[in-house]
C-alpha cells in the first residue's frame, strides 16, 4: 500500500491543479483566449526558469554513471527514432503526429519518478535517479522540439534542418537548460537574493500550466478522440514501461537502476508537453486530454506495476 500511496500523493495534487482551473474557467473568470495567452506566457517566460533551476541546483556527477547514462540516453533516443517512423504510419494529421509521438515517451521525471525512487531505495538512489533524470530531461525537450518542428509542414515538403536547429536553440526550454547548465559546470554563483525568485517562479510553473490545462479541458470533446487515447495511453503507460522493463533487464540491469529506468517511462505524461503542443502547432486539445487522463490513470497503473514485479523479486 506504501507504494499506491506514494503514486497518490504524487496524483492528487495535479488534480487539484486541473479541477481548480476547470472549476475557474466555468465559474466565467476568463475565456479561451485567456487562456491561450496565459499559457504562451507560462511557456515563454516561466518555463526557462524551471528549466534554468532544475540544470543549476542539479548535484550531477557524470562521470562515475557515464555508462548508465549513455545507455538510458541512447534507448530513449532510439524509442524516439522509432516513433517518429512508425507513428505516422497510423496517424496521418499532421498536427496529431508529434502529440502522440512525445505522449509515448515523455514522463513527468521529476514530480513521480524521483519521489517513487526515493521511496523504493533511499536517498542514495534518489541522487542517482536525479543524475539520471537531469541528463535526460534536455533529450526530452530537444526530442519534442524536432518532432513538433518535423511535422509542423505541408505534405509533401522537404525536412528544414536549418529551421529544426533554429527552433531547438530558440526554443524556451532548452534556452533555459543551456543556460543553467553553463551556470553550473562554469561554477558561476549566483547571489541567494536572485536565486530565491527564480526558484520561486519555477515551483509555480508546473501548478500554473496544469491549472491552465484545467481551463483548457473539453471533457465532452474526449468521445471523438477516445480510440487515439485509448492506443497512446496503453502505449505509454503499459507497453513501453513493459519493453523498457524486459531490455534492461536482459542488458543485466537489476534492482535500483532497473526501478529507475521503468520509472522514466510509466510515469505520466510531462506537464511541460501541453504547452509545447499549444505552441508549437500541434493539436493542444488531445495533448491536453491525453496529459490529463494519464497522470489520473498512473495513479493505478504504477501501484500495479510495482506491487506486481515486487512481488515476483525483480525490485
Amino acid at each position: 500500500m506504501e507504494s499506491f500511496f506514494i503514486a497518490a500523493n504524487a496524483v492528487i495534487p495535479f488534480i487539484c491543479y486541473m479541477m481548480y482551473g476547470y472549476i475557474i474557467r466555468h465559474l466565467g473568470f476568463g475565456d479561451e483566449a485567456f487562456y491561450n495567452k496565459l499559457n504562451q506566457i507560462v511557456f515563454k517566460a516561466f518555463f526557462p526558469l524551471l528549466m534554468f533551476n532544475n540544470l543549476y541546483t542539479a548535484d550531477v556527477d557524470i562521470g562515475g554513471n557515464a555508462s548508465l547514462i549513455a545507455i538510458f540516453a541512447g534507448v530513449l533516443i532510439a524509442i524516439i527514432l522509432l516513433c517518429i517512423l512508425l507513428v505516422p504510419v497510423f496517424v496521418k494529421e499532421n498536427p496529431r503526429k508529434p502529440v502522440i509521438i512525445q505522449s509515448i515517451w515523455r514522463s513527468n521525471t521529476l514530480m513521480f519518478a524521483y519521489p517513487l525512487c526515493v521511496s523504493m531505495y533511499g536517498d542514495d538512489y534518489g541522487a542517482l535517479a536525479s543524475l539520471v533524470i537531469a541528463t535526460i530531461v534536455p533529450i526530452y525537450n530537444i526530442g519534442a522540439v524536432i518532432i513538433f518542428t518535423l511535422f509542423d509542414r505541408s505534405a509533401g515538403s522537404k525536412v528544414d534542418v536549418r529551421k529544426i536547429v533554429i527552433n531547438i536553440l530558440t526554443n524556451p526550454l532548452i534556452i533555459g537548460a543551456i543556460a543553467g547548465s553553463i551556470f553550473k559546470f562554469a561554477g558561476w554563483q549566483i547571489p541567494t537574493s536572485v536565486m530565491k525568485p527564480i526558484g520561486d517562479f519555477a515551483s509555480m510553473t508546473t501548478p500554473i500550466s496544469i491549472f491552465i490545462l484545467g481551463a483548457t479541458l473539453s471533457l465532452p470533446d474526449i468521445g471523438k478522440n477516445v480510440n487515439v487515447i485509448v492506443t497512446t495511453l496503453f502505449l505509454k503507460l503499459i507497453a513501453v514501461p513493459a519493453f523498457i522493463l524486459v531490455l534492461m533487464y536482459m542488458i543485466g540491469y537489476r534492482g535500483p537502476e532497473l526501478f529507475i529506468a521503468f520509472s522514466l517511462y510509466a510515469t505520466p505524461i510531462a506537464g511541460a508537453s501541453f504547452p509545447m503542443a499549444q505552441n508549437m502547432g500541434g493539436d493542444g486539445e488531445l495533448q491536453g486530454q491525453l496529459l490529463a487522463i494519464s497522470t489520473v490513470l498512473s495513479l493505478f497503473t504504477i501501484f500495479f506495476w510495482i506491487m506486481s514485479l515486487t512481488a515476483v523479486g525483480i525490485f
